[in-house]
């Protein structure tokens, strides 16, 4: 008879650090990565999509009775690189899939980090979004060129905690008043910058002439930047004004005149945020400067954004990304709505 079962906290910890965050929302506002469940059951329903996919098992508990789990899993671009895809979970199948359980105590669901199907392929989702890559990517290109390719960078963690920003009055009130249920991530807004940067989505630089090209697969986001101009350009306003330039191994991307946004500074989900969305105005500056590695495997961004109207000063950190083949897929990204919504819904309110 298939059952649930609750894991031990050892393994809760070892498998699924609490430190850990997964794209879009707040996993931790979400989910509780302290209590573990596993189950095995029959699939009735398989929703791939984005921001994330949903998929439904019917599970027969203990009791003899079937409860039906939902389980919250990544989005597709996610899923296919570890090789998931449509013919891989099917309704009908019997499936056996751990992960942490709703911080919601009347809901049968968890997120799925690993899931076993019933021929005996294991596909660790966790994994798939923190891990280093097992490939080794270099490049010998000179110059401007050495910045091109496909990139991915890793998820590094964020907890319900303090936001490491210096954030003003105004910013610690609007962090305080951050409602997991009313956000715009609900709405397929898409990531802003600079957290749009840490997603563990596909980064592409090509050059077109003096314009390079930046694409990031998430949300199908498109910043070109004409270097050596000074004629700001845009293309679409969320993501402000850019110009750009490139000397002596840099290339330094600067970028204003951004629009208001809920989530313009930090999301829930990403280290600068840990737990909350942190808001920006037109005032916010970002700047970016990149290097390549010498061996042009890795490519390494040190950032600066402000906000006077939400930090006490400007904030800086650092992004690494690594080279990927160059035939690796991009996958489309469209954001469905019905979707984003009910993963925002599952979302519990926490007292800090």
């Amino acid at each position: 008879m298939m059952k649930i079962r609750y894991l031990a906290l050892y393994c809760a910890l070892t498998i699924l650090p609490v430190k850990e965050a997964y794209a879009h929302h707040s996993f931790a506002t979400h989910y509780d990565s302290n209590n573990i469940v596993e189950i095995s059951g029959v699939l009735t329903d398989v929703k791939m999509r984005n921001p994330h996919s949903f998929f439904e098992v019917d599970v027969v508990n203990a009791a003899g009775e079937t409860e039906r789990w939902e389980v919250e899993a990544h989005a597709v671009p996610v899923l296919r690189r570890i090789g998931i895809n449509r013919d891989t979970l099917k309704v009908g199948d019997t499936v056996t899939i751990r992960g942490p359980r709703s911080r919601r105590p009347e809901k049968l669901l968890l997120f799925g980090a690993r899931i076993r199907t019933g021929s005996g392929e294991e596909f660790e989702m966790l994994d798939s979004i923190r891990r280093a890559p097992d490939y080794y990517v270099t490049d010998a290109r000179e110059g401007l060129e050495r910045f091109t390719g496909k990139w991915m960078t890793y998820i590094t963690g964020q907890r319900v905690t303090e936001s490491p920003m210096a954030l003003n009055a105004r910013g610690l009130e609007a962090r305080a008043n951050y409602n997991a249920l009313l956000n715009s991530s609900s709405e397929c807004v898409p990531m802003n910058l600079p957290s749009l940067l840490m997603l563990p989505y596909v980064y592409q630089l090509t050059l077109e002439g003096d314009t390079l090209q930046i694409y990031h697969e998430y949300s199908q986001v498109r910043r070109p930047v004409v270097l050596g101009s000074r004629t700001r350009n845009v293309t679409d306003p969320l993501f402000g004004y850019r110009s750009g330039n490139y000397a002596d191994g840099v290339l330094t991307i600067e970028t204003v005149d951004f629009p208001d946004m809920a989530a313009g500074l930090a999301s829930a989900w990403d280290p600068n945020g840990n737990g909350a969305d942190i808001p920006s105005s037109e005032q916010k500056v970002l700047v970016e400067q990149y290097r390549v590695s010498e061996d042009g495997a890795q490519l390494t961004l040190d950032y600066t954004v402000s906000d006077p109207a939400y930090l006490d000063k400007p904030y800086s950190d650092r992004i690494v990304w690594h080279r990927m083949p160059a035939d690796s897929p991009i996958h489309a990204f469209e954001c469905d709505a019905d979707i984003a919504l009910r993963s925002t819904q599952n979302a519990a309110v926490l007292e800090e």
